[in-house]
């Protein structure tokens, strides 16, 4: 993984020199002289350390650091000035900084503690996996909506009462269920999953409710259920629109009566078990269709947590993108790779109809082809490489380093799909693509779509 410095002082000579030794170090490094551009940069691309002058014209290294503060920016910083004085470095620190170091620097001293930040951050990404599933959400969103799902899991967890979980396919449901199972007072005993969309319905029952010997032609051997296995755990039932009104109701009278008996016997057992649901249907309009039992709908929705889609979550993207990128290169014993200026652009701007597992997809196969310290445009799958070509750039212009023109990230199919889902509301349009109103009209006209 490479360890990324920005270097913020207004003494060019400084920049450079500096820029120079950390670069043969092997560290990723960005140099700027002027405070307020940095602050503009930074924003955009958080650096894991920060290297500051004390003394600049216009904004301080303590004024910059106040800044990064208002603006929830938390990044190691090490400050550096001709002027350090007792006043100044107790100020420094209460404002953030690490260390201060008085010029002319202490090479030495300065790259082992360099080096000090550099492995912590590398154990730091490599932990995240031996991290809780509660805690992996945690550490990739800052999204209010994803917070308030959060303190939802953090409220219904120690508690018994079922919860169904909501959201497209792809937002990350089964690790919801992990975390609110490994929160809960059940977590020492069985985590049990059960896709109902993978198992056809005659199959569906032995698997709940297990058998007998002999109870069918290929019942051998007696064999436990599902309910059985998931004893004082949790069992959770994936994409559970799916299941079929017939065992819809078995399992409302399991869920009511805390007893199931085994196909093939006449043998009551009671059971203690708590009950999970997800799907990623609108259950609501389901029992409208009479595709889905009311009674049922309300014994597992005590609890109801909806995960937004990806498209919704803004930085979450770039956030969750650096945590899958680290996964697997380590996977596949690989250096890390940066995301390139115009990728990430791509990543904020795409819908990702498939969300996390979408991304995660994508990168898996952009690492794959990727031999430098970089994922670009040649690294992608075709699909997304048609999207980033140059015909698909729209006529609106931003500034992100080199790269001119924000990218038209919803071609026509895909707003046409949205706007039917949504009865052709384009307010609710595009929220559902997650851009804004103003965006959406200019591409429905640019498009022929108005």
């Amino acid at each position: 993984m490479s360890f990324s410095i920005f270097i913020v002082d207004d003494e060019p000579a400084m920049c450079d020199s500096l820029s120079r030794m950390l670069s043969t170090h092997g560290y990723e490094v960005v140099a700027m002289q002027d405070p307020k551009k940095a602050f503009d940069r930074i924003q955009k691309h958080q650096p894991d350390l920060l290297i500051t002058d004390l003394k600049m014209p216009e904004v301080s290294g303590i004024s910059f650091l106040q800044n990064l503060q208002r603006n929830n920016i938390h990044i190691p910083t090490i400050m550096i000035s001709g002027y350090a004085s007792v006043e100044n470095v107790v100020q420094a620190m209460q404002f953030g900084a690490r260390n201060f170091y008085e010029k002319p620097l202490n090479i030495p001293k300065l790259f082992q503690e360099i080096e000090f930040y550099s492995k912590k951050c590398s154990n730091d990404h490599s932990n995240f996996q031996n991290l809780s599933s509660l805690d992996r959400i945690r550490a990739t969103t800052r999204d209010k909506k994803m917070q308030e799902c959060l303190e939802n899991v953090r409220r219904a967890a120690p508690t018994d009462v079922p919860i169904i979980i909501t959201g497209e396919s792809g937002t990350g449901k089964e690790l919801f269920a992990q975390a609110i199972h490994e929160e809960s007072s059940r977590k020492n005993n069985p985590f049990v999953k059960i896709n109902c969309a993978s198992i056809p319905e005659s199959l569906l029952e032995s698997e709940l409710f297990g058998y007998e010997k002999g109870a069918f032609t290929d019942a051998r051997e007696s064999k436990p259920g599902k309910f059985e296995i998931a004893e004082k755990g949790t069992l959770f039932f994936d994409e559970i629109g799916e299941m079929s009104l017939k065992m819809q109701a078995k399992l409302l009278r399991v869920i009511q009566e805390k007893e199931y008996e085994r196909v093939g016997s006449n043998q009551t057992r009671r059971m203690n078990v708590r009950f999970i649901a997800a799907t990623n249907k609108d259950l609501v309009n389901s029992i409208g269709t009479g595709n889905f039992r009311e009674d049922l709908y309300y014994r597992l929705s005590v609890i109801h947590i909806n995960i937004p889609p990806l498209r919704q979550r803004g930085d979450d993207i770039i956030l969750l993108a650096k945590h899958i990128i680290e996964e697997i290169s380590a996977k596949y014993g690989k250096d890390a790779p940066r995301l390139s200026k115009e990728i990430e652009l791509f990543f904020k701007t795409h819908p990702w109809p498939g969300n996390v597992r979408e991304l995660k997809n994508c990168i898996e196969r952009a690492i794959i082809f990727t031999d430098g310290l970089e994922i670009t445009m040649e690294a992608m799958p075709e699909q997304y490489r048609k999207e980033l070509s140059p015909e698909n750039f729209c006529d609106d212009f931003v500034d992100i380093g080199n790269l001119k023109g924000l990218y038209d990230n919803v071609c026509k199919d895909v707003i046409l799909d949205a706007l039917e889902k949504t009865g052709f509301s384009r307010n609710r349009t595009a929220e559902l693509l997650g851009i804004n109103r103003r965006t959406l009209y200019n591409k429905m006209k640019r498009l022929g779509l108005d």
